[in-house]
C-alpha cells in the first residue's frame, strides 16, 4: 500500500523535526541520519513505533515506546517508518552521541541497581566504580563486554564510586558492577600518594603522587568473549599537579590540582577517577560510579 510521507526534513542532517497528523498511519519520513547515538522524544502520549533503513532499502533497526527512546545507528539511515498509537504528535529526533558500539539497536542506560526487566537477546557493556582520589588518583573501572539473553528478571548492581581521601581519612576503593554473572570490578583507591590500580579487564591504573603531565593514558575496551564489535572507548584516571584527567567515550578522569588548598577535578562520565589535590588539607576529586549499556 502507499505510505503518505507530509514531512519535510531538517536541512541539519544530525536532527529532524516532524508531525504524525493520524493515529495507527504509517508514515515515510525521509531524512539523512549519519551514525551514531539518537534521543527520539515526542509531545502528545501514546506508543511510538519507529523502524530505520538505510540507503539501500535494508531495515537498519526498529524502536518503540511510550515515553523518550534511545537508539544507536551504526550505519546512516535516510528512511524512517514512523507510527503512534495516538495522534497527532511532535516527533523530535536528535543527534546525542557518537555509537556506543557499530551495531544497531535501542540503546538503554542503567545508572542505579535495579532488576532488569527486558527481554530477548541483547549487547551488554559493564562498567565498574572509579577508585577515590587524594595525593594520588585512583584507577578506573574495568569494562566488560558480551551477549545476554534477557529473561526480564536480571538483577543489576551499579558500582558505587570510591570516596575521595582528604586529611587522614583515606580514599575507599570503587566497587563492582555485576549483571548476568559477570563482574565488573571497580578501581583501587589512591593511598598515602600512590597510583590506584584500574579493574581488571581494561581499567587503566591512576597517578602516583609528584608526577607531573597528563594523567594516566587510559587502555581501550578489548575484544572480549568474541564481541570485538562492542569497543566502544575508555573510562580513565584523574590527572596529577597540573595534569589533565584521561579517558574518552566511556568516562574521564578529573583534572589535577597543582595550588594549596584546592581540591582535585571531579571526574565525569562513568567508571573515571578524580583528580589528586597537593596537599592533605584539600579533597581529591570526586570519582564516578559504574554503568551497564544495553543494546537491543
Amino acid at each position: 500500500m502507499p505510505f503518505t510521507d507530509p514531512f519535510v526534513a531538517n536541512p541539519f542532517p544530525y536532527a529532524i523535526a516532524v508531525t504524525l497528523p493520524s493515529a495507527n498511519t504509517l508514515y515515510d519520513i525521509t531524512s539523512s541520519l549519519v551514525s551514531g547515538v539518537y534521543t527520539i522524544s515526542w509531545s502528545g502520549g501514546g506508543t511510538l513505533n519507529l523502524d530505520f533503513y538505510n540507503s539501500a532499502g535494508t531495515l537498519i533497526t526498529s524502536a518503540s515506546g511510550t515515553s523518550s527512546i534511545t537508539v544507536n545507528l551504526a550505519q546512516a539511515a535516510t528512511v524512517i517508518k514512523a507510527w503512534c498509537t495516538t495522534a497527532p504528535i511532535s516527533v523530535v529526533i536528535s543527534l546525542s552521541g557518537l555509537s556506543v558500539a557499530p551495531i544497531s539497536g535501542t540503546l538503554y542506560t542503567y545508572t542505579t541497581s535495579q532488576t532488569i526487566t527486558l527481554t530477548g537477546d541483547a549487547y551488554f557493556v559493564l562498567v565498574g566504580a572509579g577508585g577515590g582520589s587524594g595525593l594520588g588518583t585512583g584507577g578506573s573501572g574495568a569494562i566488560v563486554t558480551g551477549r545476554v539473553n534477557l529473561t526480564g528478571a536480571l538483577p543489576l548492581v551499579v558500582g558505587i564510586a570510591g570516596t575521595p581521601g582528604v586529611g587522614a581519612t583515606p580514599a575507599t576503593d570503587g566497587t563492582s558492577s555485576t549483571f548476568a554473572g559477570n563482574t565488573a570490578p571497580g578501581g583501587k583507591a589512591s593511598l598515602a600518594g600512590a597510583a590506584g590500580l584500574g579493574g581488571s579487564p581494561n581499567g587503566a591504573n591512576g597517578q602516583s603522587q609528584g608526577v607531573g603531565g597528563n594523567g594516566f593514558a587510559t587502555s581501550t575496551a578489548a575484544a572480549i568473549s568474541g564481541f570485538p564489535f562492542l569497543t566502544m572507548g575508555s573510562t580513565g584516571t584523574g590527572g596529577v599537579g597540573a595534569g589533565l584527567g584521561q579517558g574518552s567515550g566511556i568516562g574521564t578522569g578529573g583534572n589535577g590540582s597543582s595550588s594549596t588548598g584546592v581540591p582535585g577535578g571531579n571526574a565525569t562520565g562513568y567508571g573515571a577517577s578524580g583528580g589528586s589535590t597537593p596537599l592533605t588539607t584539600a579533597s581529591g576529586g570526586l570519582s564516578t560510579n559504574g554503568v551497564l549499556y544495553l543494546v537491543v
